[in-house]
């Protein structure tokens, strides 16, 4: 057991989202100096762990999904614990103070969180000026979605604009079209939808590969309908976003409202990933969400398909050692398998 673990009923004593931000100041402190993290928790880069996606090369398969650096104020620092990509935001075209508080609830009994923050950020124009300011030391997504309160046209005009805005400060782009936070943002699935969004992205002409987001709580035959309309017009999938579900859980916060990450989410993400992979092979890389907590979850989501694998949760319930240990364990683990 190392220090987090035998530290972490004290930290599980603060509300969530003030850990969040302690530990988010924290780590504010070493985005211009990421090496000394790296030193401090032991983390390195191993080349058997490199793995290039759509012209994108990661010196590790293991990142951060959209969610914990909001902002584009720490990804540098999240690298330096051993991160391959960090995925900022979700970003919006205006500042957005998110939902009322409390809205975000740990599930202990079932290595799970509930959140229903609302897409709080300090909007595109804001994040693209800090990222433009700061050296990038690790791979950078970035995550778009729309702001409250948009008809659909609207939607997808705002996030086209905010890619056309900040797309030149990521390596990638992540459309979310799957937050069950705010209303509305799921029907960006729908493929007639989906289609106008990615047909007016692909015009704008970016180099960058664009990726998007869908839903825990979508069947495996509802994604590959999507996606047999919608995957001639993106780069790769991301499996998978927060669940509306609370099927099998035992935490007293089970009920309350949002959207569910954690443990809960592995089998159903891996589920998704299989099929897709199944169906398309290496020609739509899967950048894996849902459930990872240990190297062998990392293993398995390798293993059903995907190119990259995120942890949020996992990090949380972890600490800061959990992506050294599972990127050392990989390394050491003989069957990885890495698409081109």
């Amino acid at each position: 057991m190392d220090w987090y673990q035998m530290a972490r009923p004290l930290i599980f004593a603060v509300d969530p989202e003030i850990d969040h931000h302690l530990v988010a100041n924290g780590l504010k402190i070493f985005n211009r100096r990421s090496k000394l993290l790296s030193t401090m928790f032991y983390s390195k880069n191993r080349e058997s762990l490199g793995v290039d996606v759509k012209g994108v090369h990661f010196s590790s398969p293991i990142g951060i999904a959209a969610g914990f650096d909001k902002n584009g104020q720490f990804f540098n620092s999240l690298g330096g614990l051993g991160a391959g990509f960090v995925e900022v935001g979700s970003v919006t075209r205006n500042p957005q103070n998110g939902n009322p508080k409390k809205r975000i609830f740990r599930l202990p009994e079932d290595q799970a969180i509930i959140n229903r923050m609302g897409l709080n950020n300090d909007g595109v124009e804001v994040v693209k000026e800090r990222l433009a300011d700061c050296k990038h030391d690790t791979v950078i997504g970035i995550s778009i979605a729309p702001g409250h309160g948009l008809t659909t046209d609207q939607m997808i005009q705002e996030m086209v604009d905010d890619v056309e805005i900040i797309h030149d400060q990521a390596d990638y782009v992540a459309l979310n079209l799957s937050c069950p936070n705010q209303v509305g943002v799921m029907s960006l699935q729908k493929p007639d939808i989906l289609i106008d969004l990615l047909g007016k992205v692909s015009n704008l002409m970016i180099d960058e590969p664009v990726f998007c987001k869908f839903s825990s709580d979508l069947t495996s035959d509802e994604l590959l309908s999507i996606l047999s309309e919608t995957s001639h017009l993106m780069d790769g999938v991301i499996l998978s976003n927060t669940s509306t579900s609370r099927d099998n859980l035992h935490s007293k916060n089970k009920f309350e409202k949002g959207g569910l990450s954690g443990k809960p989410l592995l089998k159903k993400s891996l589920g998704l990933t299989e099929a897709v992979f199944a169906k398309y092979g290496d020609e739509l890389p899967v950048i894996f969400s849902g459930g990872v907590f240990t190297t062998e979850d990392a293993q398995a989501a390798l293993n059903a398909g995907a190119v990259l694998v995120q942890v949020y949760t996992g990090f949380i319930y972890n600490g800061p050692s959990q992506i050294e240990h599972i990127n050392r364990g990989l390394s050491e683990n003989k069957i990885l398998k890495f698409v081109k």
